[in-house]
Order: C-alpha cells, then sequence, then structure tokens
C-alpha cells in the first residue's frame, strides 16, 4: 500500500456544546502526486467538518487535514463513547481507500431551567400554581426548591427535585392569603421560587397574587337601599292587613296553576375519573437485560366496552420488546397497531386498557442498555376508546384531565458487558469483519483479569475463525482458543507505550476490541444473529460469576440490499450555475422476495443532507412529507410493497471555485425497521423483537458531484 495514514488523538472527550478536533496525517510513500479525498463515516458523519477534505500529498511527503467534531447543546448524546471513523481515499485508485478509527467520549452535563405556570394567580383567599423543572442535560440531575412571601402562606408539594436526563418534573404551589380582604380594591402580593441545581447557579422565579375582596365594593350602598325597601315592603304589607281586618273584607287564596311545556334539562354526564399507577422494579437485575414496567387504571365508572388510552413515554435508550396492551394508538395517525408488535411502537403512542378486566392493567418490557441506565418512564390517561373492526372511536364522556405518572428506572453497570458491532460490511464480500467489544467496570481495587467469551453465529455461516481474531493493535486477540470460546486478558499498570490494543484508563484496560472474521455466503438474502456469551471471569485468584454479564447480539444481514440506498446524480458532474436531477432509489426489505418480508420491514424516514456548494431548488418529489428545516423526507408505506424513487434538483453555485478536485456531495440516510426472520410466522410480520436487536436499520449512502469549470 502506497500510502500510510495516522490520527490523533486516538481518543479525546467531548462535552455537547463544545468542539474537539482530531489531526488526520497522510504519507504518500509511491511515486505520484495523489490527492487524497477524506470523508467521515458512520454514526459520527453529520457530525464532523473536514479541512480541507482533499488533501494534495507530493511522493514522499506527508500532509494533515483538521477534523472538528461538534456535539449540538443538547442532552439526546448518551454518555459514553463513540466510535468515529474516517475514509480517506486516493484520486489514483479509489479502491486502495483507508479507514482511520478513534475513540469519542461523550461527557456528562446537566442543564436545569424553570418556569413558574401560570406566573399570575387571582383569588378571594387562595390560588394554585405549578413549577416546571427540566432537564435538558444528558446526566441525572437534582434540584432543591425554596419559597417565600411576606403576606402570603406557600405550600409545596415537596422540596426537592430528582431529575433524569431529558425529563422535565412538576411540583404544584399553593398560594394562601393570611388575612380576608371584604371589601375595597384588590391588593397584590408578590411571592419568588428559588430553584437551586446541584452544581448550577440558582434561578429565582416571580409571581404574584391578586387578592379580591369578598364583597365588591357596590355592596355596602346596596345593602343600605335594600334595607330602605325592606322596611317600607313591611311597613305597607301591616297597613294593609290593618285595614282588612277593620274592614271585614277576605280575601281569595289564590293558587298557582302548574306549568306545562317546560321541561326538565336532562344534567349532563360528568367525565370519567381515570387513576393511573406506574411501577417498576427498584433494583432490576442487569444480567437479565431488561425491565418490566406495569401500567394499572382504575376507571370505576367508564362505560362497558370502553378502553382508557394511555399515552406512554420513555428516553430513547430504552427498547420496547414486549407488551401486554390491548392493542397501541399511533400518536401521529392515530392508527390502531395491533399487540405483540413492538418494534412498531414509538414512545408517546398509546397503550390500550381495559378498565373492567380482572386486571385491569399493563406490563411493558423493556430493554435496558449493558453499560447501565437511569432515566423516567411516563404514562398519562388520555381519553377513552371503543374498538370496532379496528375502527377505533372516542367514548363519552371523556375523562377528567389528569398528570402524567412517572417512574425512575435505573440500573448499575455490570462488573463486565460486551457488545457486537459490524465493521465496514461489504455486500460483494465473502468475509464480514465483526467487532467484539468487551467492556470492564473499573475501580481502584481492578486487578489484572481474564475474561472467556463464547461467539455464536448463524448455521448459514462458517464458524468464526477466533485464530484469525486481532486487536486495534494488529496483535492475535485471543490468549487461548478452545472450539468457540475465546479468552482475552484485561491487564492494568501497562506503560503508555504499550498501550495499543483498547481503551485505556489511568493504565489499565477499560475495553478491549476484537475483530474477528466470518466467512458468509454470497448470493443469498437472509438474516440472523451475532451472539457472544460470558463463560468465564478471572480477577487475580478470583473467580467472578458469569451470569452476572448480560449477553450481546448483533445482526449479520446478507443479501444484494444490505444497504437499501442508491444515489445516483444526472449528469454526474456539473458547472457553476448548472442544475442536476439527484435521483434516490430505496429498497424496502432486505429479501429478494420483497412480498415475504415487506411486513417484517418498514422504511421509517430518509434523511439527506448536501455540500454548501449545491441548493436544493424546490422540495424533493417522491415525499409523503418533507422537514426542510430537518432535510428528512417521510414515506407512506407502499400499497404494493414498491417504493416510489426520491428526485431531488440542485443548482451549483454560480461562485464555486476549482482547484482540480473540486466536488460536492449528497448523503441519503433511510432507516429501516428489521426482524430476525426464523420462521414462516416471522417472515409474514409475527416475529418478536428480542433484546439487543437493532429495531432500526440504519442505512447511507454518499455520492459526490463532480464540478467542471472552462
Amino acid at each position: 500500500m502506497a500510502t500510510v495514514a495516522d490520527i490523533e488523538p486516538a481518543s479525546l472527550t467531548i462535552t455537547p456544546g463544545t468542539a474537539e478536533q482530531f489531526t488526520l496525517t497522510l504519507r504518500n510513500e509511491g511515486d505520484d502526486v495523489e490527492a487524497y479525498r477524506l470523508t467521515a463515516i458512520d454514526d459520527a458523519a453529520d457530525l464532523i467538518v473536514i479541512e480541507p477534505d482533499t488533501v494534495l500529498v507530493h511522493p514522499g511527503d506527508t500532509g494533515t487535514a483538521v477534523a472538528t467534531m461538534q456535539l449540538a447543546h443538547s442532552g439526546n448524546w448518551a454518555v459514553g463513547e463513540m466510535v468515529v471513523r474516517f475514509r480517506v481515499v486516493p484520486a489514483g485508485n479509489p479502491d486502495d481507500f483507508l479507514v482511520l478509527e478513534a475513540i469519542a467520549t461523550i461527557q456528562s452535563f446537566s442543564d436545569v431551567a424553570a418556569v413558574l405556570s401560570p406566573p399570575a394567580l387571582e383569588g378571594r383567599r387562595g390560588a394554585s400554581t405549578r413549577i416546571s423543572v427540566t432537564n435538558a442535560g444528558n446526566a441525572h440531575a437534582d434540584a432543591d426548591l425554596a419559597v417565600s412571601a411576606g403576606n402570603l402562606e406557600l405550600t409545596i408539594d415537596r422540596p426537592r427535585v430528582a431529575l433524569p436526563a431529558g425529563s422535565t418534573q412538576e411540583v404544584g404551589l399553593r398560594v394562601h392569603a393570611r388575612g380576608v380582604l371584604w371589601r375595597g380594591d384588590p391588593e397584590q402580593h408578590d411571592f419568588t421560587v428559588t430553584v437551586t441545581p446541584e452544581g448550577q447557579p440558582s434561578a429565582t422565579l416571580e409571581g404574584t397574587f391578586r387578592q379580591l375582596p369578598l364583597l365588591p365594593g357596590w355592596t355596602f350602598i346596596a345593602a343600605i337601599v335594600a334595607a330602605a325597601v325592606i322596611g317600607l315592603g313591611v311597613f305597607i304589607g301591616m297597613a294593609v292587613l290593618l285595614w282588612n281586618g277593620l274592614t271585614g273584607i277576605a280575601r281569595p287564596v289564590a293558587t298557582t296553576e302548574a306549568a306545562t311545556g317546560t321541561p326538565t334539562p336532562t344534567p349532563t354526564a360528568e367525565p370519567v375519573s381515570v387513576v393511573t399507577e406506574l411501577t417498576a422494579p427498584a433494583e432490576p437485575d442487569t444480567a437479565a437485560g431488561s425491565v418490566v414496567a406495569t401500567v394499572a387504571v382504575d376507571a370505576a365508572d367508564a362505560p362497558q366496552d370502553a378502553l382508557v388510552a394511555v399515552a406512554v413515554t420513555w428516553p430513547d435508550q430504552l427498547a420496547l420488546a414486549g407488551d401486554s396492551c390491548l392493542g397501541w394508538l399511533d400518536a401521529s395517525t392515530d392508527e390502531l397497531q395491533p399487540p405483540g408488535s413492538p418494534g412498531l411502537v414509538r414512545p408517546g403512542d398509546q397503550c390500550l386498557i381495559d378498565p373492567g378486566a380482572l386486571r385491569s392493567e399493563a406490563d411493558l418490557e423493556f430493554t435496558v442498555p449493558p453499560e447501565g441506565f437511569s432515566g423516567t418512564v411516563s404514562a398519562k390517561p388520555t381519553r377513552l376508546v371503543s374498538v370496532d373492526d379496528s375502527r377505533v372511536s372516542e367514548v363519552d364522556p371523556g375523562i377528567s384531565p389528569s398528570f402524567a405518572e412517572r417512574v425512575e428506572i435505573a440500573t448499575d453497570a455490570p462488573p463486565y458487558w460486551m457488545q457486537v458491532e459490524a465493521y465496514r460490511p461489504d455486500p460483494e464480500s465473502t468475509t464480514r469483519q465483526y467487532v467484539m467489544a468487551v467492556h470492564r467496570s473499573l475501580d481502584a481495587n481492578s486487578d489484572d483479569a481474564r475474561f472467556a467469551f463464547r461467539i455464536s453465529a448463524p448455521d448459514f455461516v462458517e464458524p468464526p475463525n477466533l485464530f484469525g481474531a486481532f486487536l486495534q493493535n494488529g496483535a492475535g486477540a485471543c490468549v487461548s482458543v478452545e472450539d468457540d470460546v475465546c479468552v482475552v486478558d484485561f491487564p492494568v499498570d501497562v506503560p503508555p507505550g504499550e498501550q495499543g490494543s483498547g481503551r485505556w484508563v489511568g493504565g489499565a484496560l477499560e475495553t478491549q476490541w476484537i475483530f474477528v472474521p466470518i466467512r458468509v455466503p454470497t448470493g443469498e438474502s437472509v438474516a440472523g444473529l451475532i451472539s457472544l456469551e460470558a463463560v468465564g471471569i478471572t480477577e487475580g485468584d478470583e473467580e467472578l460469576d458469569e451470569g452476572l454479564v448480560p449477553p450481546a447480539t448483533g445482526p449479520l444481514v446478507l443479501g444484494a440490499d444490505v444497504f437499501p440506498v442508491d444515489v445516483e446524480f444526472d449528469p454526474a458532474s456539473a458547472a457553476a450555475g448548472d442544475e442536476v436531477q439527484a435521483t434516490v432509489e430505496l429498497t424496502a426489505a432486505i429479501f429478494d422476495d420483497r412480498s415475504a418480508a415487506e411486513d417484517g420491514s418498514r422504511l421509517i424516514e430518509v434523511k439527506f443532507d448536501w455540500s454548501d456548494r449545491i441548493d436544493l431548488t424546490d422540495d424533493p418529489i417522491g415525499c409523503a412529507t418533507y422537514d426542510a428545516r430537518e432535510r428528512v423526507c417521510t414515506l407512506d408505506a407502499p400499497a404494493d410493497g414498491e417504493l416510489p424513487d426520491i428526485e431531488l434538483t440542485f443548482s451549483v453555485d454560480d461562485d464555486a471555485t476549482f482547484d482540480g478536485t473540486d466536488h460536492a456531495d449528497l448523503l441519503a440516510k433511510a432507516s429501516v425497521l428489521t426482524y430476525p426472520p426464523e420462521d414462516e410466522r416471522d417472515l409474514t410480520g409475527g416475529a418478536d423483537v428480542p433484546g439487543g436487536w437493532p429495531i432500526r436499520w440504519d442505512a447511507t449512502e454518499i455520492q459526490p458531484l463532480d464540478f467542471v469549470f472552462g
């Protein structure tokens, strides 16, 4: 190979809202001048800008480029490691490309804000408001609440709130006047709420209470007039009685005829009160890899055959693997999803529960990240519905307003955990390279360790060649191999110069990356799982229980449409000011027989991105909806199994300059739901999603548009 490439640093830490840089160094050991095109690929592709993205290097010389990675100030970034990869493509020999790899560790941060809703209150004796406290960070935070006022009594539901990442907690506040204002003008009282998050400055919320008099100002005059009228009436009545007594005139007693023709109004039915309870284990079993939350409803006054729709939300780090709901209502379309289809359910969808059943509750099973997790699941009843032959209709009189119930789910990281990741899958290659990552939780007492794991592959591939497994530094990975079991070392106190086989923290090995080649057949369209199982752990002289380590799985998908996205420009090159057409072809299924798998695979969305030197002239053709700000195209589910091509029209900037290697890129990233097929029922969409199986299969294609000038 005529190119030598390196990346510095090999690992770095980054906090959302900041930017960090990698330096890519290229050395041309060939005989000709070479232009290298540099691109970020995989998960970090949208987060990195490379300057320059094309490096011209003479024979024997080196060239450098700076890759800036920037994360938005958002709580959507999970704390932990992200593998960052760069593709180095020599223009003279594009097939002889290199991939550089580094690790970016995303740091935790908290960003707590609060709001008083409403801030202005009004009443004769008191009123209520709510304090909404939001943690927009990616780490757990706690906040203390304090209230103060002069002539008011303030009652707060709780003085401290726990805020999982990306969550909002609401705290009730009751304002009560110390004295009674009988009459006169309204009086205004000020009060403050101080929110103090741990590690952040305090925030002060200001509110007002406008106390109204019990008696309006005109009541005193009205009382005098009323007393005079009453006194006059009494005087006249006494005079009439006296006159009648003196004259002996008797008056007949008046009778009142029954009123007719005025119907009695029918009282309106009151909304049904629904009480919701959400529970989860306080200490989930980490090795199980999942946790079950239970939603219970109590609606004694609900009409017969009415179902309670409960909106359930959960963090992105959790995946719904199973449930006992009677069905789900899609939050955006209100379509009914049948029970047993967790892969089609998204946070915010509504679980249907029968309040008249003996067990008026539903279990929700979530898979949790193996490295530990802390987050909040919420459940809120929204309405009463009835279902008749898949048709959903609302049931009167509805339900009374209620607040969402929340439960925090937290799991600790086990002493070891594993993950499986496909590395540069090439549909045409007979060898797939997989990364088996074994992670270790370090502490001050950590000792040298050995970890043994078994790797299992589907029957349609050859057994993994563990003797050919290697580490990041190219050394053999397994210190010993027995059948399908590999044993790896986890040393401590190793000199920095020898720390090249994984991720090191303070001289101790925290993560071991093991690259395993797997030979696969060609010309087939099949899918299965690569599985890892811990079979033995030794730390120093102590044997640890391997049952504490959850298993890990990853997808192995073969076929011509492993990445179901194809992007083409027409024409393939353009000059400044020209218009070009781009066509994006999508394949909904991962099998040649699309009709057999179309129910088991479903396209969700396609996200586009392109270089600054080309501009989209109009919304893409073929999208059901298009978000211009996010550049996201959504498609309707195809009725005949065929997805429409998406067509985009771009114009090349007039001021684009030509330096011999100028071009623009168009990226299309599609997200597809997939299931592992095992039998005929699975192929028709009935498969369950096991823990660890990615319910979204993301596929990315990048196509360059070359610029031609002169």
